[in-house]
């Protein structure tokens, strides 16, 4: 609880700019929302969304394609996070993947269950993890682009 009383934008009738958080997080951690936030958006048909979910998360950068969650950034006052949804299924293929950094597999151990989807937190620490984010929505992203 103490760690989410610390985003960047805390009133729910102040929706913050898209690109606001790249000036006010500090400057490394700016640097980590940009990457995370670009390279989310160059994935085809993905939509980015700033949306204030509630009292624990408040204003979040969601991030979709086709009405699927992908992920959620969260710009705070330490740096920022990020949080990636999987369903049984999802959770199931992207675990059989060979080579998950160590980050990936331990959001996914400590992951909460809601309504049939785990949602994976993890904290950018580095240029690393934001990559290893990405990188496991991608293949989300992927999984959700074949055929059924």
């Amino acid at each position: 609880a103490g760690y989410w009383a610390t985003n960047l934008y805390l009133s729910p009738r102040q929706r913050p700019k898209v690109d606001q958080p790249v000036r006010d997080l500090p400057p490394r951690a700016a640097q980590r929302f940009k990457k995370a936030r670009e390279q989310l958006r160059a994935l085809r048909h993905v939509t980015e969304q700033v949306v204030y979910l509630g009292t624990t998360w408040k204003w979040v950068w969601m991030y979709e394609v086709g009405g699927r969650k992908l992920g959620y950034l969260h710009p705070m006052e330490s740096g920022v996070s990020g949080t990636f949804v999987l369903t049984d299924v999802e959770e199931q293929e992207i675990g059989a993947t060979n080579g998950l950094p160590r980050i990936i597999k331990q959001a996914m151990r400590d992951g909460t269950m809601s309504s049939g989807v785990r949602y994976c937190w993890m904290e950018f620490l580095d240029l690393g993890a934001v990559t290893a984010f990405v990188d496991v929505v991608r293949l989300k992203y992927q999984l959700l682009a074949r055929p059924e």
